[in-house]
């Protein structure tokens, strides 16, 4: 079951509620399945913070206009 949990681990990261589901399906399952429905939640927060930084940066390195242009 080894590529499957990297698989969950990277669509966890780059689609967090997929790590959010997955987290809330398998955490009463087997302890095996458990770690791995709490990998995958870990790897959806660190996901939102790194979007949430690349946007910050975003915003203020590039300068994107949050209303209408020349206005």
């Amino acid at each position: 079951m080894g590529w499957v949990q990297w698989l969950a681990y990277i669509i966890s990261f780059f689609l967090p509620p997929f790590g959010f589901i997955t987290f809330w399906v398998l955490a009463g399952k087997e302890p095996e399945l458990g770690v791995v429905g709490r990998n995958s939640l870990i790897a959806s927060f660190i996901g939102v913070i790194v979007l949430i930084i690349l946007a910050a940066v975003g915003v203020t390195m590039f300068r994107i206009p949050w209303g209408m242009p020349g206005g």
